[in-house]
């Protein structure tokens, strides 16, 4: 066998691995995760940073955390996006989306949800900056690690922590 046929077939088996990874990963978000009819696949990005959680009390309770904001990084095709507080996104080319207060959070517990954040889909509304984000109109949290809220209590309030994690993150804009 040549060479050229060896890498062809090697290519090919990676391919064909890989696409079974991916369909294996669509089929494992949640129906209640999906964005509505409609609405297509935009980009993929892998997102590594914190949640950020803030010790709080009700008076005369015991301290206990509350998250505060997420504050992480994506890489995407092509650009970078900083996720922070709103929750908000927004792109190296200054576009941005900022989640619709109007419309509630779809939650789903991740499968380890005493280690991992929950699964997410938001509804989200860009900013006229134009940009990588300008048309996304949904975006969804999916394969969480980490992130939960320290397991144990605080000792007092306004104290803060941020807890690692990673996710990846889809954007989905209107098909056309």
């Amino acid at each position: 066998m040549t060479i050229h046929k060896t890498r062809t077939l090697v290519a090919a088996a990676l391919l064909l691995v890989g696409g079974s990874q991916t369909l294996r990963a669509a089929e494992a978000v949640p129906a209640a995760l999906q964005p509505p009819a409609g609405y297509t696949l935009a980009f993929t990005a892998e997102a590594k940073g914190v949640q950020i959680y803030t010790s709080t009390a009700e008076a005369g309770a015991a301290p206990k955390w509350v998250l505060e904001a997420p504050l992480a990084e994506l890489a995407a095709p092509k650009t970078s996006i900083h996720h922070y507080a709103g929750p908000s996104w927004e792109a190296a080319d200054g576009s941005k989306v900022a989640r619709d207060k109007d419309t509630p959070v779809a939650a789903v517990p991740a499968k380890q949800a005493n280690a991992d954040i929950p699964w997410l889909l938001v509804k989200v509304t860009a900013d006229p900056a134009a940009g990588v984000l300008s048309r996304v109109s949904y975006v969804q949290r999916i394969a969480t690690h980490g992130g939960v809220a320290p397991a144990t209590p605080p000792v007092r309030t306004d104290t803060k922590v941020g807890v690692p994690y990673t996710a990846t993150y889809v954007f989905y804009a209107k098909a056309n």
